[in-house]
């Protein structure tokens, strides 16, 4: 009888067997280079960040490698076309990542793992308070910063994360009767203005909603938003406090134009799920999603008026815009494209 980290791990090895079988015949998708085909130690990338068009990190899962520490920060110099992995050592996967310039960054993850960096290559863990599975993180500024994940967890800092205060949720466990929200992301404008999305799930009723939620006042309190969809919100991305995207499950993308008081259905032309979104100003911007085999990339230039759509054999997993030169796509299975 196999370990829960050992089944995870021989899942692994076997996707990532098959996931071989198929990268030769990856397509190159119009307007974007093929950085990097595969990760060669078959890592999983779940996070992309850039600082400029050549020094970026991604984090995600190498179980292939030690299942007992499988979270993976990799490192490159080169716009993603090699990465070094950092030699610290995390017992969890890794979901998030989010960089503020090139010295001060932090990785988020499963059972609350928090991590950071000040000089954008060695790191520390931070402590957290919860075992809650962290979904995504951002800051303000080197010392301001926010976290959120699943069990209505949200989490802030005003010194860079040396101390990080629970603001909901944090605990761990099974929903039960309880209504509960799962955070999938979390953006803030400024230090008092920011929103979460994600899910709000009803075990009464056997019913589930999806949840968007701001703050006003550094996330003391918050107001849901009507977003009138029940799918899953994966990400959400706002350009300045008026103007903002979320997308998720079955290809929904929600469109605010007063900071999200009211939010709008725009036509994604798939129904595949889309996992990320990211905006260069008001009007280009890109979604990227899928599952195993199959794979979407949306581009917009005019708002998300309308989004052209191309496929691929892989899943993408996160979109990170530098600006409106520099895109970087990253898929699964550590394939790294950018823009042309």
């Amino acid at each position: 009888m196999y370990s829960t980290k050992s089944s995870r791990h021989i899942y692994k090895i076997i996707r990532h067997t098959l996931f071989w079988s198929i990268v030769i015949a990856f397509p190159v998708m119009a307007g974007w280079v093929v950085m990097q085909k595969s990760d060669s130690e078959y890592r999983d990338y779940m996070a992309i960040a850039f600082t400029s068009n050549k020094t970026g990190w991604v984090a995600g899962s190498a179980l292939a490698e030690d299942f007992e520490n499988p979270g993976f920060i990799g490192y490159s110099k080169d716009g993603g076309t090699t990465w070094q992995k950092s030699d610290i050592k995390l017992a969890a996967d890794l979901t998030g990542i989010y960089f503020l310039d090139e010295k001060h960054g932090w990785v988020i993850g499963a059972n609350g793992l928090i991590a950071n960096t000040t000089n954008g290559k060695d790191w520390d863990i931070q402590i957290s308070k919860v075992d809650t599975t962290l979904k995504s993180i951002y800051f303000v500024d080197k010392d301001v910063g926010y976290a959120a994940g699943e069990n209505d967890t949200i989490l802030s800092t005003t010194n860079g994360g040396r101390r990080w205060v629970i603001l909901n949720g944090g605990q761990v466990g099974a929903v039960g009767d309880n209504d509960a929200s799962m955070f999938n992301a979390i953006q803030f404008i400024n230090k008092e203005t920011g929103w979460v999305a994600g899910i709000r799930v009803f075990p009464a009723t056997k019913t589930q909603k999806s949840i968007i939620q701001k703050t006003m006042d550094s996330g003391q309190t918050w107001v849901t938003q009507e977003t009138g969809t029940e799918d899953i919100l994966e990400d959400i991305f706002f350009v300045d406090d008026t103007t903002g995207w979320a997308v998720g499950e079955n290809g929904i993308i929600l469109h605010t134009q007063n900071g999200g008081d009211l939010w709008i259905p725009q036509a994604s032309g798939t129904e595949e799920k889309l996992s990320s979104v990211r905006f260069a100003d008001k009007n280009m911007g890109w979604a990227v999603g899928g599952d195993f085999g199959v794979g979407v990339v949306l581009s917009t230039t005019d708002g998300g008026e309308t989004w052209e759509i191309e496929e691929s054999k892989e899943k993408m997993v996160k979109v990170f815009v530098l600006d409106k030169q520099n895109v970087w796509l990253a898929g699964a299975s550590g394939i790294i494209l950018k823009a042309e």
